[in-house]
């Protein structure tokens, strides 16, 4: 019994393994810019939570697959951030910028 425990333990711990290995340590933070400065973007997420991270020189941004910059991004845009914890921060590596929409003029 304590074989086939074992072997039932090392293969879920294998087939959990690879999803987590897939990210390479990377936090996925997806959601709505709530705020933002040259060093750091707000994100709630579908959640509700606020989740601050760190923005770098090295930090690259893309527009629907194209590549932006850091001043494309606005509050109130969804956002997809690929950010590797730093100390106790998150720093992002990847920030994908959504496509706004214009607000429909008000009648």
């Amino acid at each position: 019994m304590t074989k086939r425990t074992l072997a039932v333990a090392l293969s879920a711990s294998l087939a959990l393994a690879g999803p987590l290995l897939a990210h390479g340590g990377y936090t996925h933070v997806m959601g709505t810019v709530t705020a933002m400065d040259a060093d750091h973007v707000e994100v709630k997420t579908k959640a509700g939570k606020v989740v601050s991270v760190k923005l770098t020189d090295a930090t690259k941004y893309t527009k629907g697959g194209d590549p932006a910059a850091a001043k494309d991004m606005q509050v109130g845009q969804r956002v997809s951030v690929e950010a590797k914890p730093k100390g106790e921060d998150l720093e992002a590596s990847e920030v994908k910028l959504g496509v706004m929409t214009k607000a429909a003029p008000a009648k």
